[in-house]
């Protein structure tokens, strides 16, 4: 449950073989190649931009609701 996994790109084929009922979700994309960070709502690329991002959050820097 909840696993990720990441192929090469050497073949043509995947064969997966489900063993109970299961969703399965592909996806595709170039790599970041740089770190990432994810916590909550953020990903970012250090823990520290991730406190930051919290902070900001909480200081109400990401605007509000009201009209």
């Amino acid at each position: 449950m909840h696993q990720l996994v990441e192929f090469n790109n050497d073949g043509d084929v995947i064969e997966i073989e489900a063993l109970e009922e299961s969703l399965l979700l592909l996806g595709h994309a170039l790599p970041f190649n740089e770190p990432i960070v994810a916590q909550g709502p953020f990903v970012m690329n250090s823990e520290e931009e991730i406190r930051q991002a919290y902070r900001d959050y909480r200081n109400g820097k990401f605007g509000n609701w009201s009209a």
